[in-house]
């Protein structure tokens, strides 16, 4: 009777919480159906983030507002000096890259610390799992550094991305301002009317960030180098200190605009080629351990094999 209630009372257990896990999943996955098919607006961290992201978040809003908490009790009592201060500079740099990401599903510093706390925690018990099965104490050094190493890798995977988004949209979105400045419009006006033909891109997001700035009284030299920060790209640098240089001298911004576009495309050509050279060394590993083992195993196992069979005898 005894042993038929404890049944009875882990069955009930594991039935809970399986159907807790479920509406916790089917939640998340109705959220996400719900942003894709309304086609949230491509404001900044408002698109519609993939549905494993959305599972991890909540585990990363919890931790990172313990993380925040115990952060915020530090400063009171030590003041921002030592540890704590040096925790408040790799947060300040979270956000900072974050906001260069494009602050996905608008991700918060904490959250990140959170997120790589939980994934420290997930992979660290995948390997205490392995350490039980396998027997090797091993695993679990290579599961924290796995899963300490997975969100930055991922956070600096999408800087790159976005980076190369708008590196290779920046000359087209030029040529299109340059047009609308020749036309006769004012740099504001131009920007509106070229920044939906751009989509809901990386680029189109900071152009829009800025029109916002501009246009809610900040000055449009503090919104060209805010947009730079955001950023962080030598052309996008490149291309608000000329416009800034520009306002300043009261020069003319269609010769200006329309050099900067040039000087992309020749810059974006020799990256090209510099990639081209780099081609072959970077094929040399891969052709040197898989493709001239294989050469090798067809060409001369079968000399090998009848060496070996005249060696032997039959």
């Amino acid at each position: 009777m005894n042993l038929a209630y404890q049944m009875l009372l882990y069955s009930t257990a594991a039935g809970l919480s399986a159907f807790c896990i479920s509406l916790y999943v089917l939640s998340i996955y109705a959220d996400y159906a719900t942003a894709r098919r309304t086609h949230v607006a491509p404001a900044r961290g408002l698109k519609a983030a993939s549905l494993g992201f959305r599972m991890i978040r909540p585990f990363a809003r919890f931790l990172g507002h313990l993380i925040s908490s115990a952060l915020a009790r530090l400063e009171q009592r030590y003041g921002e000096g030592g540890l704590t201060g040096y925790l408040m500079r790799v947060r300040l740099r979270l956000q900072r890259t974050l906001v260069g990401a494009g602050s996905p599903g608008s991700l918060t510093a904490d959250e990140m610390l959170g997120a790589i706390c939980f994934s420290v925690l997930c992979w660290t018990g995948i390997a205490l799992v392995l350490w039980a099965l396998l027997g090797t104490s091993f695993a679990v050094l290579v599961g924290l550094a796995v899963g300490f190493a997975h969100p930055f890798l991922w956070l600096r995977r999408t800087v790159a991305r976005r980076r190369s988004e708008i590196r290779k949209l920046l000359p087209y979105a030029l040529d299109l301002l340059t047009l609308s400045v020749e036309a006769g419009l004012d740099f504001t006006a131009a920007l509106a009317r070229m920044a939906p033909k751009l989509g809901e891109t990386a680029l189109a997001e900071e152009f829009g960030e800025m029109l916002r700035q501009i246009r809610l009284g900040k000055a449009r030299s503090e919104a060209l180098r805010d947009m730079a920060d955001r950023v962080g790209m030598g052309e996008m640098t490149s291309f608000t200190s000329s416009l800034i240089q520009a306002d300043e001298l009261g020069a003319d911004l269609g010769p200006v605009l329309r050099m900067l576009s040039d000087q992309m495309r020749t810059e974006r050509a020799n990256r090209a080629e510099k990639k081209a050279m780099e081609a072959p060394v970077k094929i040399l590993f891969p052709l040197i351990a898989f493709i001239f083992p294989t050469v090798f195993i067809i060409l001369f196992a079968p000399i090998g094999i009848n060496y070996l069979r005249h060696l032997f005898g039959h």
